[in-house]
């Protein structure tokens, strides 16, 4: 019982962790994007990185968000009581595996364009690889989570 306690607690504090990250991507995209916008619209100038650093924000906001999501499926068979449990676990599988080659290419991709950089930014382009490698396995841990140690599989 008192693993399961330290199990619980870890989870809640990686959950929160991720909902803060998040939370501040997006956060950081918007008023990225709206100084970018008073920039052009009011100032009459550019702000030559900030498109750069949204992109490059936003892919990481989608790897890390799609841990967390709801994902689409088909209820008619899925959702069938007696088989849910079992098709959750399939999907997971799969999907962790899928997740793989999303993390294998991320992780060649990364190697690949070691040597490049943005061009406003001055940083090395694997951040932007780097995404794929640390979105896709947390995704997969959170998808393997849910299907098998959550009852029902919800998401928090």
């Amino acid at each position: 019982v008192k693993g399961r306690e330290h199990m619980n607690r870890l989870i809640t504090i990686a959950t929160r962790l991720w909902r803060v990250v998040t939370g501040g991507l997006m956060l950081a995209i918007t008023l990225i994007t709206l100084a970018q916008v008073f920039s052009r619209y009011i100032l009459n100038t550019s702000l030559i990185w900030s498109e750069e650093l949204n992109r490059l924000l936003y892919v990481w906001l989608l790897m890390l968000a799609a841990a967390g999501a709801q994902h689409m499926r088909i209820g008619l068979i899925a959702d069938t009581p007696r088989l849910k449990s079992a098709f959750d676990r399939i999907a997971a599988i799969f999907g962790a595996l899928t997740l793989g080659l999303v993390i294998y290419g991320g992780w060649k991709l990364q190697a690949m364009f070691a040597f490049d950089r943005y061009t406003t930014l001055d940083l090395s382009k694997t951040w932007y690889f780097a995404a794929a490698v640390v979105g896709g396995a947390i995704w997969a841990v959170a998808m393997l989570y849910r299907a098998f140690f959550r009852e029902g599989g919800e998401t928090d």
